[in-house]
């Protein structure tokens, strides 16, 4: 009995689940930069994007579901940022000049941005979950997201399974 509470315990170690609800640059950045530090320490990574969150996955390439989503999907559709890059900051966006000048100290101090960040996260081993009843509001299709074919859509129980079973949950 000791052992397994052991096993499980030690499980728990290497595992770091984040909950992504912002679609805010910066917020995306954190969450992004955690995992790939998790993931360089040997830790299992699990992210489960949802609101919000689900639509820095979005690839404008594969947009094309128009037909079957209704109205208010059509329109989430067009106002949700297509991408990690296309999100705005949560302060000092300036219209997107603050964004543009943190993207030049971040290349000016060799800071990998946010798409090199997702990308990272992917090839490391991360495990991006995107939230079932999030995808079903705003019509969207994991053909519809960068990579989608890998990505597992699912509800937030499966989800709360990962996040019980880890010794770290963050919410960004």
């Amino acid at each position: 009995e000791r052992e397994k509470h052991a096993k499980k315990a030690n499980e728990a170690e290497k595992q770091v689940s984040i909950i992504c609800f912002s679609g805010e640059w910066d917020r995306l950045f954190a969450a992004l930069t955690i995992a790939c530090g998790a993931l360089a320490m040997g830790r299992q990574v699990h992210i489960f994007f949802t609101f919000w969150g689900v639509a820095a996955l979005r690839d404008t390439e594969r947009d094309g579901q128009e037909s079957e989503r209704d109205f208010s999907q059509n329109l989430f559709s067009k106002m949700l940022p297509a991408g990690a890059s296309e999100a705005h900051l949560s302060k000092m966006h300036f219209m997107g000049l603050g964004k543009a000048m943190l993207k030049r100290l971040m290349k000016k101090h060799n800071v990998d941005d946010i798409d090199v960040l997702l990308q990272e996260v992917k090839e490391l081993g991360g495990h991006l979950h995107v939230c079932d009843t999030s995808s079903e509001l705003f019509g969207l299709t994991c053909a519809e997201l960068k990579d989608g074919e890998k990505m597992n859509r699912c509800g937030v129980a499966t989800f709360l399974d990962y996040a019980f079973k880890s010794r770290m949950v963050l919410f960004i």
